[in-house]
């Protein structure tokens, strides 16, 4: 079964179309990187799938089950209640953290699970603790966001979304705010995740990594899906534009 699959989705802001009649799936244990110029629609249709952004039009489903779908020409949402159960499929780490700075890193991870998903505070402690220990960061639990590094705090992100033990990981450019020593660092844990069979949807301009960890990588651009394929495939594409655009930012060390 598809984990995540939207259809002929349509995004406007202001009258200008952002997405155009994207159709989109992943399946569980699936990498897929989205990589395309700056202002190609990809951050928008990660906002579109974790419902952060209300879609113009198209449907969309976590486990077969409608979060959105289209109904007389405008898109129609599930109820909060449902909503809020399709939620709990999927997790996404931000590419500037968004920690809480007046958190320490242990109420960063465990707040959510506690106050919104009514996980009792042992278990969620418990999970924040064991994976901040896979994460390198055992020793940070007291530590509040301003004394820790770019590195460590995406890391912390990190662990506050898989923490809700999510189906589903998005990753929105989680290292274009770090310098190229912490991005190694973040890579290293995603690379890990990818070992470990987590589905996972990640929005980069680190062309090697996503040759490296991808099942599939699409390339978008002017709000639509311009090609996609296998690490392999994309990288051999006779495909000009997408040639000048892996050229480019391999010519720039990515």
């Amino acid at each position: 079964m598809k984990l995540l699959e939207m259809n002929h989705v349509r995004k406007n802001f202001d009258g200008l179309e952002v997405l155009k009649d994207i159709s989109f799936s992943i399946e569980r244990g699936e990498v897929v990187s989205v990589i395309g110029p700056s202002g190609s629609g990809k951050s928008t249709l990660l906002r579109c799938a974790t419902m952060l952004e209300k879609m113009d039009g198209g449907e969309l489903y976590y486990m077969g089950e409608a979060a959105a779908w289209e109904k007389d020409g405008k898109c129609v949402y599930a109820s909060k209640k449902e909503l809020k159960k399709l939620h709990k499929y999927f997790g996404l780490v931000f590419q500037n953290f968004n920690l809480f700075p007046h958190y320490n890193v242990m109420k960063n991870i465990t707040d959510s699970l506690i106050r919104v998903d009514k996980v009792a505070r042992k278990e969620a402690v418990s999970r924040a603790v064991r994976l901040l220990e896979q994460l390198g960061l055992e020793d940070k639990q007291s530590a509040y966001p301003c004394q820790l590094s770019g590195g460590q705090q995406q890391r912390v992100s990190i662990a506050r979304a898989l923490a809700r033990q999510p189906q589903l990981l998005f990753f929105d450019e989680p290292t274009s705010a770090l310098d190229p020593e912490l991005t190694m660092e973040v890579l290293k844990v995603i690379r890990q995740l990818a070992k470990e069979h987590m589905t996972m949807i990640i929005v980069t301009h680190e062309m090697q990594f996503a040759r490296e960890v991808s099942d599939r990588i699409i390339f978008m651009e002017d709000g639509v899906i311009k090609g996609e394929g296998t690490p392999d495939e994309f990288f051999a594409t006779d495909n000009g534009r997408i040639r000048d655009f892996i050229g480019k930012l391999s010519g720039a060390g990515a």
